[in-house]
């Protein structure tokens, strides 16, 4: 049954951050924020912390997939589930790589600006193939990237959990289902209370672990209708996370969270928001987060070789990029993703 909170929430995240990289990386920017400063500065500032709705949803549908091999006592078989869910991601991931270097070249002769890249190396195309980017230090090919990486290394985590959650089925002493919570769960909290205070961790898994694995405990507490427990246990665990260490990006974690737990009873009223064009920009959103980045450097350069510099040049060719990168997402959608 499809998940119109889901939807909702993907649709929020990926719009954002695609505004929040035309703020950071294009020369309409500067004129923008100066018309808006409130609002857009906002974004620009903020507009980051949508990636944790990413990981959320992430735990949330990973967790709805593997308990329910576990539950139909189904092998979880690690490889496979690996393989498959690497290709899932890697296949329109590595199209839109491609669109963004070519673009990138493309941009390089109409007009030059800061975020024209040289034409890649080997070594660095096979770290992105690979999905080893900064694990080996190699410079990104687009802006947010990294997130791709994250969430099969995030994937694969819990996919090794539930592997090991259905071994102490064998061992008659913890049903498996049971396992993978409690095994999510210790690794989330080490992650909020520990790991995720430190950013030089953050090309890694257990970085990310707290939010992914709020999205295994929110699949759980509905499934198991577990919700008000489950609710109080979250907001205890990340007011401690934030009592340990401020980080404004937990709050947004925990509301995705609660959201998506009580996503089958808010579900009549959230379907009547998710109708028609916000279902179809949800269908789309992870593709839409892959290309834009190419298509903003491409229109930096045509804006600029053009010489526009009024407001209202800058708010059309910003309104411009946007509709072009969410129709570069719907075509990567149709053609690799679907």
């Amino acid at each position: 049954m499809r998940n119109s909170t889901i939807d909702l929430l993907k649709v929020l995240a990926s719009q954002i951050i695609v505004i929040h990289h035309l703020l950071l990386y294009t020369p309409m920017s500067p004129v923008l924020q100066a018309e808006w400063p409130a609002l857009l500065g906002l974004i620009a500032d903020e507009g980051r912390y949508m990636v944790q709705i990413f990981l959320v949803i992430g735990g949330f549908l990973a967790a709805q997939s593997l308990l329910g091999l576990l539950g139909k006592a189904r092998d979880v078989a690690v490889w496979p589930l690996f393989k498959k869910r690497y290709l899932r991601l890697a296949k329109p991931f590595w199209v839109a790589i491609a669109v963004a270097v070519l673009l990138g070249w493309l941009s390089s002769k109409i007009a030059m600006h800061s975020e024209i890249s040289d034409l890649p190396t080997l070594a660095q195309l096979l770290a992105h193939v690979f999905l080893l980017h900064d694990i080996v230090g190699v410079e990104a090919l687009s802006a947010g990237v990294w997130y791709v990486a994250i969430d099969l290394q995030l994937y694969a985590v819990l996919v090794l959990i539930a592997w090991a959650s259905q071994k102490t089925g064998q061992l008659k002493f913890l049903e498996p289902a049971h396992a993978l919570l409690l095994l999510a769960s210790a690794m989330a909290l080490a992650s909020l209370w520990m790991w995720n205070r430190n950013a030089e961790h953050d090309e890694w898994a257990w970085y990310f672990f707290g939010a992914y694995g709020l999205g295994v405990v929110a699949h759980w507490a509905q499934r198991e209708s577990k919700i008000v427990l489950s609710s109080l246990l979250i907001a205890c665990v990340l007011g401690i996370a934030m009592w340990i260490e401020w980080r404004e990006r937990l709050l947004l974690t925990g509301v995705t969270a609660l959201l998506l737990m009580n996503s089958a009873q808010i579900e009549r009223f959230v379907t009547l928001i998710v109708q028609g064009p916000v279902r179809w920009l949800g269908d789309i959103s992870y593709s839409v987060f892959l290309i834009h980045y190419g298509v903003l450097v491409f229109a930096s350069s045509v804006v600029i070789a053009l010489g526009l510099t009024s407001v209202a040049e800058m708010l059309l060719a910003f309104v411009a990029t946007w509709v072009v990168s969410v129709a570069a997402g719907w075509v990567l959608h149709r053609v690799v993703d679907r």
